[in-house]
């Protein structure tokens, strides 16, 4: 498995290593685990990511009548986040970075629902000679 965080590398290691022994981990051992690593934050820095949380998931809960998002992200290139209206955005720079991170994005979700079915069919394959020999 490739990583790609920030955490003390004993951290990932642990969970890593749950992940391998029991095949899946779940959200309280992972916070009880980067709690034993000492990972924290100070007060203000969790309350404001928590506004931004809350912001980002009330801006992405906007959609037209088909259904479909209204506002994205985009980096404002100071190494912030602007929230664009798509219907009045006419940067094509900004809607090009958009469409690229959907585009990868999806590109992504397919490989991983791909991955998924292969695991299912194998699975299903089992159960099915498991019955038929039974």
């Amino acid at each position: 498995m490739k990583t790609k965080t920030k955490l003390p590398q004993a951290a990932e290691t642990e969970i890593l290593e749950t992940l391998n022994e029991q095949m899946y981990i779940s959200g309280s051992q992972i916070a009880d685990i980067l709690k034993r690593h000492g990972v924290s934050a100070d007060h203000e820095a969790l309350q404001y990511s928590y506004r931004r949380r809350l912001g980002q998931q009330f801006l992405a809960s906007l959609k037209d009548e088909d259904g479909r998002r209204d506002v994205f992200a985009v980096s404002d290139g100071n190494g912030g986040t602007e929230y664009i209206v798509i219907e009045g955005c006419s940067d094509r720079d900004k809607l090009k970075r958009i469409w690229h991170r959907l585009n990868s994005q999806t590109s992504g979700l397919d490989n991983s629902s791909v991955k998924v079915k292969d695991r299912l069919n194998r699975l299903n394959a089992i159960a099915h000679r498991i019955r038929k020999a039974g």
